[in-house]
C-alpha cells in the first residue's frame, strides 16, 4: 500500500529532522545566553519576538485545522487549479490583514510593550525591536498556507526542514559576526522566518502552483472555514486552561518552586510530543484529509489504525522508560548550577506523573486531527471541556494526598478520558472501524514494554553502584530497545515487521 510506505518513510525522516531542528534550537538558545546573558537586551528580545507569534496563533490554528481539509476537498472535487485559486484568495486576504495588523501594531508598539510592565531601559529597546519582528506576522501567515499546500500534495519533506532554515541565520550570525548585538539577532530572526517561506517556493512550483493576487470575500468556502474554526478555538482554549489549572493548583500547595517543577517536567513531555506525535500527525492529517475528500473509507480507516499503533509502538515503551529513569532524565536535562540534586529530587515526581500520559497525549492529538478531517470540530470541543472539568476535580483530590505528582496524574487522567471519548466518537461516526485489532496490538505492546521495564530495572539494581547514572541510562535505553523490538517481532506485531522490512529494504539499496 502506497500510503503505508509513505507513513513509515516520512515519519522517520520528519522525526530525525525535527530532532536536529530542536537541537539547533537548543544551540541557538545557548549561544544567545552565552552572548547576551540575562538582562535588558534579552528581556527586550523576549518581549518583541513572541508578540507576532501570539498575534498569529489564531490564524495558524485556523490554517492547520480548517484550511487544509478545505483545500483537500476542493482538490478532490474540482482539481488542483481550483484549489490553487482558492489558496491564492486566502493568501491574498491574509497578506492584506497582516499588513494592516503590522501598521496598527507599529503605531501602538509603545503601548504593547508597556503592557508587559518592563523597566524603562528594556522598554526603549523592545519598542524598536518589536517594529522589526512585526514583519514576522506576514511571513508566518504565508508559511502556514504554503505548508498546507505542500501537505495536501503529500510533500512532507520540505515542511519538516523549515525549522532548520529558521534557526540557521541566528546561529550563523552569532558564530560569524564578532560585533553582534541584539538588533542584528532580531533581524536574523526575521530572516529565519523569511527563509521558511522562500525554501518552500521551488517545491510549490514543481506542484504547479503560481501565486496571483486576488480577493473574493463572497466565496462561501471562507465562511465555512470561519464556522469550522470557532469550536477549534474553544477546544484549544480548553487545553491551555488545563495547563493553567495545573499551575494554579501548584500555587495552592504553598511549596516553593512547585510551579517551576511542573513547568520543567511539562517541557520534557512537550519535547517528546514534538519529535514523535507532531511528526506522525503532520503526515497523517493531510493523508486522512485527502482520503476523506476522495471518499476512500478503507484507506482512511487503515491510516487511522496504523497511526494509533505506530504511536503505541513508540510511546508506550517511552512511558516505561520515563517511569524508571525520571530522576536521571531530569538530571541529564537540567542539573547545572542552581538546579542541583535537591531540585532534581523535587522535580522528578512531576515527570513521573506526566510520563503516564505520553501515549494518551499522542492519541488525543491524532484523534482530534481525525475529527477535524471529518468536519466534527464540535465533538473535539465538547471532549476538551470535559477534560478540563475532570482535570480540575482530580487536581483538587490528588494534590491533597500526592502533592505535585497528584497534579500531574490528574492531567493524565483527564487526557486518558478525553482520548477514550474521542475514540468512542470516531467509532460511532465510522462504523467500519473495528477496535478489536487495535486493542489487541496495544495490549501486546504494553506487555512487551513491561517485560522490557523489568529487564531494565534488573540492570539498574545490579549495576547501580558500578556505573554512572548517564552510563546506566544509555545502557538501559540500548538493552531495553533491543529486547522490546525483539519481543514485538516475536509476537508478530504487523507494524513492527513493516518497519523492519522498510529499514532492511533501504539498507539493501
Amino acid at each position: 500500500m502506497k500510503h503505508k510506505s509513505t507513513l513509515i518513510k516520512s515519519t522517520f525522516i520528519i522525526m530525525l529532522v525535527t530532532l536536529v531542528s530542536r537541537l539547533l534550537g537548543l544551540v541557538r538558545e545557548l549561544l544567545i545566553g552565552k552572548g547576551f546573558g540575562a538582562g535588558v537586551y534579552t528581556d527586550a528580545y523576549n518581549i518583541a519576538v513572541p508578540i507576532p507569534e501570539t498575534i498569529f496563533a489564531l490564524v495558524g490554528l485556523a490554517i492547520s485545522t480548517a484550511f487544509l481539509p478545505t483545500l483537500s476537498k476542493i482538490k478532490a472535487k474540482k482539481g488542483k487549479e481550483e484549489m490553487y485559486a482558492f489558496a491564492n484568495n486566502v493568501i491574498s486576504i491574509l497578506l492584506v490583514v497582516s499588513i494592516i495588523i503590522f501598521i496598527i501594531s507599529s503605531f501602538f508598539a509603545k503601548e504593547i510593550v508597556y503592557s508587559f510592565k518592563p523597566s524603562e531601559a528594556t522598554a526603549t529597546i523592545a519598542i524598536g525591536l518589536l517594529k522589526i519582528t512585526l514583519l514576522n506576522i506576514l511571513f508566518l501567515s504565508i508559511n502556514a498556507c504554503f505548508t498546507a499546500l505542500l501537505q495536501v500534495n503529500e510533500d512532507f519533506v520540505i515542511p519538516s526542514i523549515l525549522g532548520l532554515f529558521f534557526n540557521l541565520p541566528m546561529i550563523l550570525y552569532l558564530l560569524l559576526c564578532r560585533n553582534y548585538d541584539i538588533l542584528g539577532l532580531t533581524i536574523a530572526n526575521v530572516l529565519g522566518n523569511f527563509f521558511r517561506v522562500a525554501v518552500q517556493v521551488p517545491s510549490l512550483i514543481t506542484h504547479g502552483y503560481k501565486y496571483r493576487f486576488c480577493i473574493n470575500l463572497k466565496d462561501e468556502r471562507l465562511k465555512a472555514i470561519i464556522i469550522l474554526i470557532i469550536p477549534v478555538v474553544i477546544g484549544a482554549g480548553a487545553n491551555s486552561l488545563n495547563m493553567l489549572v495545573d499551575k494554579y493548583m501548584a500555587f495552592g500547595l504553598h511549596q516553593d518552586g512547585a510551579v517551576s517543577e511542573l513547568e520543567y517536567a511539562q517541557k520534557l513531555i512537550v519535547f517528546i510530543n514534538t519529535i514523535i506525535v507532531t511528526s506522525v500527525n503532520s503526515i497523517v492529517y493531510p493523508l486522512m484529509a485527502n482520503m476523506q475528500s476522495n471518499e476512500d473509507k478503507a484507506g482512511f480507516v487503515d491510516i487511522l489504525k496504523k497511526s494509533i499503533v505506530y504511536l503505541a509502538i513508540l510511546l508506550i515503551p517511552i512511558t516505561i522508560g520515563i517511569i524508571i529513569y525520571n530522576k536521571e532524565i531530569i538530571s541529564l536535562a537540567y542539573e547545572r548550577g542552581a538546579f542541583d540534586a535537591k531540585v532534581v529530587e523535587a522535580t522528578s515526581p512531576a515527570l513521573f506523573g506526566y510520563g503516564f500520559g505520553v501515549f494518551f497525549t499522542g492519541m488525543r492529538d491524532i484523534l482530534n486531527s481525525t475529527l477535524f478531517t471529518m468536519g466534527k470540530t464540535k465533538v473535539t470541543t465538547i471532549n476538551g471541556i470535559i477534560g478540563v472539568i475532570i482535570n480540575i476535580i482530580f487536581c483538587v483530590i490528588l494534590s491533597k494526598y500526592m502533592g505535585i505528582m497528584g497534579i500531574a496524574l490528574a492531567s493524565v487522567i483527564a487526557m486518558a478520558v478525553t482520548a477514550i471519548l474521542l475514540f468512542r466518537s470516531i467509532v460511532k461516526l465510522e462504523k467500519s472501524l473495528s477496535i478489536k485489532g487495535i486493542v489487541k496490538k496495544i495490549g501486546l505492546i504494553t506487555i512487551n514494554s513491561l517485560i522490557m521495564g523489568l529487564i531494565i530495572i534488573t540492570l539498574v539494581v545490579y549495576l547501580k553502584n558500578k556505573l554512572s547514572s548517564l552510563t546506566l541510562l544509555l545502557l538501559g535505553v540500548i538493552v531495553g530497545s533491543i529486547v522490546y523490538f525483539i519481543l514485538c517481532y516475536l509476537f508478530r506485531i504487523e507494524e513492527v515487521i513493516e518497519i523492519k522490512d522498510f529499514i532492511l529494504k533501504k539498507i539493501n539499496r
